[in-house]
């Protein structure tokens, strides 16, 4: 493991802040773990969790602070490394461990009220998000910050596709794979699909840089069902990933 290019104190001087922020997740896990594990070892691991996602803030790269519009799903992305090692601690199988985590990526997002899934679905698909989502993609593309995201907004015709993004460098790439747990990280990137089944944002992906594509092809639709994060191996960006591959070692 090693240590970032550039360190900064913005995530860990947030953790509580964070850990507040994360507590439905918590909350589903308690629900969600007994199916895998014995109950009575549930709030240990919670516990642990906690804990292993403190000493992870640490590790997190200057990645722009409050201009960093994905923050949200990176500090989601380290809560879950930590339950992964939490875990696998305990032995528990890697497919339990991923069917656990999407099962609380699932529960979390299906159980917000109504009323706030309609409104996270309108600023989805808002001029406000869309212009927001312009601008951060136009400040990575400026490359700041070594170890961020490098996107690309895509404009959508409202037929086959509102609205995407193409990722050609992720931020939690970077990390898992400084970690040395890239190989969880497809099972990390599904949870975009958990979301977008409970805010009804049609989300479709043909390849991700998880899945040792060129790019994560990120597109929103707002009049069509999204696709479902399980089983993995049904998904194109899985389905894909050997293709996409050979496409660019081809050139």
């Amino acid at each position: 493991m090693t240590r970032p290019t550039v360190t900064t104190e913005y995530f860990a001087d947030q953790k509580e802040k964070f850990l507040k922020d994360l507590a439905p997740l918590f909350s589903s896990a308690r629900k969600v773990l007994p199916a895998h594990v014995e109950a009575d070892d549930v709030p240990g691991i919670l516990e642990e969790t906690r804990q292993g996602f403190g000493h992870l803030l640490v590790e997190l790269p200057d990645l722009g602070g409050d201009r960093n519009l994905f923050n949200s799903s990176i500090i989601a992305s380290v809560a879950a490394l930590a339950f992964i090692r939490a875990l696998e601690a305990r032995g528990v199988p890697s497919d339990m461990i991923h069917g656990s985590l999407y099962g609380v990526y699932f529960d979390a997002y299906s159980s917000l009220p109504g009323f706030l899934k309609a409104a996270l679905r309108w600023y989805e698909f808002s001029g406000m998000h869309l212009r927001q989502l312009k601008a951060f993609a136009r400040w990575t593309q400026e490359r700041t910050c070594s170890e961020n995201y490098v996107l690309e907004f895509v404009s959508g015709d409202g037929a086959d596709f509102d609205f995407g993004f193409d990722v050609s460098e992720c931020a939690v790439l970077h990390f898992y794979r400084r970690m040395q747990a890239a190989e969880h990280l497809p099972y990390v990137c599904i949870g975009d699909f958990a979301a977008s089944c409970a805010l009804g944002t049609g989300l479709r992906r043909t390849t991700t840089l998880s899945n040792d594509a060129v790019r994560c092809d990120f597109r929103y639709g707002r009049n069509r069902e999204s696709l479902l994060g399980l089983p993995l191996e049904e998904l194109p960006e899985y389905r894909n990933r050997k293709v996409m591959t050979w496409e660019s070692v081809g050139g």
